[in-house]
């Protein structure tokens, strides 16, 4: 690999296939339905946030692991269209690329039911995480997966000066060592359930803050997001939409909470233009596809 330019953000963690159907009507268990629509696209949290920053006009890159063939390409491609610097790619010719099997409910308000299929791939090492790439960037998001390089990329970003993020939507190992090095945890309340069973999201953001993190912000769908810096904390309420396909809002949420950040906002400010976007992406199956333009959320929030 070149050397390389600094960029905004810099993302580290997990990608994959992901297959969508849209199952109208949705069948009841142990019973047959139908595929009315489906979509074949990359996916992976980071991945998707990066592509939300990319389309808002700021500069990314990612670096995961995939697997040879057709599937690792069409994960590559998708991110080289939508603008994301995806030179540091991993191509591991003994992996799979993982795949995201998304079953979608349009009668239940496009909830979907999601299985990730990470039986045969190599989650990323240390060693693979070049040492320059996260000191590159004003901001490092990782997903907490591969730990040992995650936990490697956090102590980096934060020697060099860059804030860093921590997309979490479930428990991760080493958790409590990463949570001490992130700025912002920014966590779905699915998290409460591995990390704090019984919290609720404000209880979740004040745990997370009193682990370590600078500062927690909890998604709670179409209800907003809660958050807390230690000292303050609130709730932003969210926006409401026809709702097709819910798959990859966190994800975008992400990403434009991560564009608020480099614009310099404040938290309260990031969360209300985050569920925006959020609430846009919604509309087309594949948050990916759905992730709005910069105008269409500017004008949601000034009709709000």
């Amino acid at each position: 690999m070149s050397e390389l330019s600094p960029v905004e953000v810099f993302g580290f963690g997990h990608c994959c296939v992901d297959y969508l159907c849209v199952l109208d009507p949705y069948p009841e268990k142990g019973k047959k339905g139908d595929v009315s629509r489906s979509l074949v696209i990359g996916g992976g949290p980071v991945p998707t946030a990066l592509l939300t920053v990319a389309k808002f006009g700021g500069t990314t890159r990612f670096c995961g692991k995939v697997g040879p063939g057709s599937e690792g390409e069409l994960v590559i491609q998708g991110l080289r269209q939508g603008g994301v610097d995806a030179s540091p790619m991993i191509v591991d010719p003994d992996a799979v690329t993982a795949h995201a099997f998304i079953w979608i409910d349009p009668a239940a308000a496009g909830s979907r039911t999601i299985a990730l299929d990470t039986t045969r791939i190599t989650w990323p090492i240390a060693d693979e995480l070049p040492d320059s790439l996260p000191g590159l960037c004003r901001v490092f998001l990782c997903d907490g997966r591969a730990a040992e390089a995650t936990l490697k990329g956090l102590k980096l970003a934060r020697e060099a000066g860059a804030a860093t993020v921590l997309d979490a939507g479930s428990g991760r190992h080493r958790f409590d060592e990463m949570l001490p090095l992130v700025d912002y945890a920014l966590v779905s309340r699915d998290l409460a359930d591995s990390f704090a069973p019984g919290a609720d999201p404000d209880e979740l953001a004040r745990l997370l803050v009193g682990t370590g993190s600078g500062a927690a912000v909890v998604t709670i769908g179409e209800g907003g997001a809660v958050w807390s810096d230690g000292s303050s904390g609130g709730h932003v309420p969210g926006f409401k939409v026809e709702v097709v396909d819910s798959t990859g809002a966190g994800d975008v949420f992400h990403g434009a909470f991560i564009y608020g950040m480099l614009k310099g906002w404040g938290i309260g400010e990031n969360i209300l233009f985050a569920n925006a976007a959020a609430a846009l992406s919604c509309r087309l199956i594949s948050g990916r596809l759905g992730i709005p333009k910069l105008e269409e959320v500017e004008k949601m929030i000034h009709n709000w």
